[in-house]
């Protein structure tokens, strides 16, 4: 007879999971319009883009989300993406971001997060000047992955709409139910477009979720994702859209800068 899994591995499997399909397409049908529902930015020498997020059955991702007055987060009117004003930015990678110091996951995981993100960034279609750097959230015990590229002539609307999809769900065959979901976001400073999607994990034993938020202007497109680090530091057992826009929006004042 098989013996029960242990609920801290089944826990683990279950978190690595919603990890995987938040930086792939595998789990669920992506919304009519988009291309691919979970993605990443991607690093290295292939060109980079943002990945998912969103809060599916979890609300908006901070309860002011919604762009459809074409106004930005900080009054300014736009054509309707929040697009702040002309100016041009590009991406760095300062030791400290929002106040979370650079770190160093473990390489198996950077390993696992960095082949998908190769594999969007070809979906995504844009390619530039690549950057990317690990935050240490010490605090929730997770690691903060922030991916991005700085480039020209960034379609901020069809970017959000590539990531954009409805509400789906299916079953794993193990247990898991398994939902998929975007929302729009606040984009913070400099205006843009914004979205995050997530990937809700549940079965009889707990629920978590996993989710990236995005921002894109006509020359950056980055994504921010939280990862727990599974070593006994963690508070949670995953992030919802309404926990991470906040932190992505806060990062990409740090990391974003008007170009000169």
């Amino acid at each position: 007879m098989a013996r029960p899994v242990p609920p801290r591995i089944r826990t683990s499997a279950a978190l690595a999971l919603a990890a995987a399909c938040v930086w792939t397409s595998a789990c669920g049908p992506s919304h009519p319009a988009a291309d691919s529902p979970s993605r990443t930015a991607a690093q290295g020498s292939t060109p980079a883009s943002p990945t998912l997020g969103g809060p599916g059955a979890t609300g908006g991702a901070d309860g002011n989300d919604t762009e459809g007055n074409g106004t930005g987060e900080n009054g300014t009117t736009g054509n309707g993406t929040g697009e702040k004003d002309a100016t041009s930015y590009v991406l760095t990678a300062p030791q400290v971001a929002a106040g979370y110091p650079q770190g160093r996951p473990p390489a198996s995981l950077i390993s696992t997060v960095n082949a998908d993100l190769q594999q969007t960034a070809a979906r995504l279609g844009i390619s530039g000047t690549p950057v990317q750097a690990y935050y240490d959230d010490r605090a929730d015990g997770a690691w903060i992955f922030y991916n991005g590229v700085t480039g020209t002539g960034f379609d901020p609307d069809h970017l959000h709409d590539v990531l954009n999809q409805l509400p789906a769900s299916q079953d794993d065959g193990a247990g898991d139910r398994i939902t998929t979901s975007a929302i729009d976001a606040m984009p913070g400073p400099h205006g843009g477009r914004a979205i995050c999607n997530t990937v809700l994990v549940q079965n009889t034993m707990f629920t978590t979720a996993a989710t990236t938020c995005s921002w894109f202007t006509p020359t950056t497109a980055a994504g921010i994702s939280l990862v727990i680090k599974g070593d006994g530091t963690s508070t949670k057992v995953g992030f919802t859209a309404a926990e991470v826009a906040p932190i992505m929006r806060a990062i990409r004042a740090d990391v974003e800068r008007p170009r000169t």
